[in-house]
């Protein structure tokens, strides 16, 4: 077992790493528990492994925004991050500040990873939750919320998003070149829900609740020439004409793939 003074260590490291200007690296097998404060960018080397145990706090620092738009605090993964939470003992990665905005923080940026989860697991207060290249995520039964831009984007990989709920954002999920399983999530109060910004052939979301989103439920984006399929799915209506009224696809231009979205289902799916 950790002891609270080994904890400590942790912290002072990731605090220390980040007034000298460099990234705090994390080269070896680690587990985080309780609270644990981050200051500028934590980096999970290639080949390691952290773990966050259920019920721990990751509080980052306010950051300065890059060219972006993006603050300068959050984390690399290019090793894996194990985050099982569990019912009433949720992960928590969010704001250090006492009157949190969204952009504080930057994103959990994960890179080639082999294998990362994230179970029961709440983002708020950033610019994105999880930005996702190349890797295998598991991204089940977790919140996204606040954040300046989005919860979830990615390219590449397999990815699997299930049971999660998003809004309060620009985007609730992106994702470019690549074809993501998004499953059994609410995503409502965005500014747009999904946008499948090109070459997402393969791409899957189904058993989703996917309505209210201010601009579109679903985007596809201008370079994005193929199907997407969203069938099955509830848009807050059955009715085939509404729901298309906030869909942007090959209805609103011609060289722009088409949402596939029949059949639909007839009622919001249950909470996983």
């Amino acid at each position: 077992m950790r002891t609270a003074a080994a904890i400590a260590v942790v912290v002072m490291l990731v605090v220390f790493a980040a007034r000298s200007g460099a990234a705090q690296v994390i080269s070896a097998d680690t587990e985080w528990s309780d609270v644990v404060m981050v200051e500028g960018t934590v980096e999970v080397a290639e080949g390691a492994t952290l773990t966050i145990k259920p019920g721990t706090r990751v509080l980052f620092a306010k950051g300065v925004q890059d060219d972006e738009g993006l603050a300068g605090t959050g984390m690399l993964v290019l090793g894996s991050v194990i985050a099982l939470g569990e019912p009433g003992r949720h992960i928590r990665f969010s704001s250090i500040e006492d009157e949190p905005a969204p952009g504080d923080w930057g994103e959990v940026r994960i890179l080639k990873s082999p294998d990362s989860r994230f179970v029961y697991c709440d983002f708020s207060y950033g610019g994105w939750g999880l930005h996702v290249h190349d890797s295998k995520v598991l991204v089940k039964d977790c919140s996204f919320e606040h954040n300046s831009y989005g919860g979830v984007r990615g390219k590449g990989g397999d990815v699997e998003v299930e049971g999660s709920f998003f809004t309060g954002m620009d985007i609730g999920i992106r994702y470019w070149q690549g074809k993501p399983h998004i499953r059994g999530n609410t995503i409502t109060g965005n500014t747009t829900g999904i946008f499948f910004r090109q070459d997402c052939t393969g791409a899957k979301a189904e058993y989703n609740n996917i309505y209210g989103n201010r601009e579109y439920d679903l985007k596809l984006g201008d370079g994005h020439d193929t199907d997407v399929d969203a069938a099955n799915n509830w848009w807050g209506t059955a009715d085939i004409a509404r729901i298309r009224q906030k869909i942007y696809d090959k209805g609103r231009e011609e060289y722009i793939g088409a949402a596939v979205i029949e059949p639909v289902l007839q009622g919001k799916v249950a909470d996983q």
